[in-house]
This record gives C-alpha cells, sequence and structure tokens, in this order.
C-alpha cells in the first residue's frame, strides 16, 4: 500500500482513481521522483515481446498522463481542456487496448510511430493511406503487446 503522502497532488489524484477503478494496476507500482514535489506513480507491465525497446507504462509524471509502449507514448493532460475523469478514462483505454492487443504500435521510419487497429494496417499494407497516418515511407514495423504480431512489411507503392 502506497502512503498518500509521499506522492504529489496530481499523483494522488492518479492514485485514489486507481485504488477505486484499477485496483489491480497497483500490483505494478512503483514511485519516482517529481519536477512537482514528492513523487509521481509509475505502473509498469512487462512485456514478453523481445523486439519491443520498452514494456507497457502509465506514469503521472510532469502532472500528467502518460501512456508507453515500445517506441510510442501519448500524454494526456489537462492542457486539452479535459477534466481529470475524461484524461484518466482515455489514458487507461489506451493502455488496456494496447495490453488487449487491439492497438498496435506502427513505426514508418524517422521516429514517427502511431497506434493503429489490425484493420487499420491491413489497410497500409494494401497500399491505401490512413487519414491519420498518411507517412509514405519504405518499412513499417509493427509491435505488438505479445510479439505474436509483429511484422515488417514493405510499402506495397
Amino acid at each position: 500500500m502506497i502512503n498518500s503522502n509521499e506522492l504529489n497532488d496530481y499523483s494522488n489524484k492518479v492514485y485514489e482513481y486507481l485504488k477505486k477503478n484499477n485496483s489491480k494496476l497497483l500490483e505494478n507500482i512503483s514511485l519516482h521522483p517529481s519536477d512537482f514535489g514528492k513523487n509521481h506513480i509509475f505502473i509498469e507491465l512487462i512485456t514478453k515481446n523481445k523486439n519491443s525497446s520498452s514494456n507497457l507504462f502509465l506514469s503521472s509524471e510532469d502532472n500528467e498522463l502518460t501512456v508507453g509502449f515500445d517506441s510510442y507514448h501519448c500524454h494526456f493532460d489537462s492542457f486539452r481542456e479535459q477534466n481529470f475523469e475524461e484524461e484518466i478514462k482515455i489514458a487507461l483505454e489506451y493502455f488496456y487496448r494496447i495490453l488487449n492487443e487491439e492497438l498496435f504500435v506502427v513505426c514508418a521510419g524517422g521516429g514517427t510511430t502511431t497506434l493503429l487497429t489490425n484493420e487499420e494496417i491491413n489497410i497500409i499494407e494494401s497500399g491505401q493511406k490512413l487519414e491519420k497516418f498518411d507517412y509514405d515511407c519504405i518499412t513499417y514495423y509493427v509491435t505488438s503487446w505479445s510479439g505474436n504480431y509483429d511484422r515488417i512489411f514493405k510499402n506495397p507503392n
């Protein structure tokens, strides 16, 4: 059990939300020093995918939620004028969709990465473009949580 006095204010909100709504995640929690006083939360699930450059994580560093896996990460914060409940629900949705292999990390080279569904990846692989990921590169790299859906494919165009 975490002592809430060890957490900064934002991380305390995250911790209380998780304790109430996603307590199983707290089995993987650790505390790290924060630039905003006290500590922030870092939750990490270790992937069995040897091709992944990092594990799946959820962090409350810098008073924002960050979800990351492999070469992808995304920030969820109040700067986008969302309230806390909305931002944490969206962040957890991303987290669990990666974990459940509904979303995969797709890298188009040059550091450009995003999360796509299998259906969206199939569209790119067929030579069509996606409006939200229209990078025209030579090779695409797909990384999945388990490694079972990893693949590399050449741009068919």
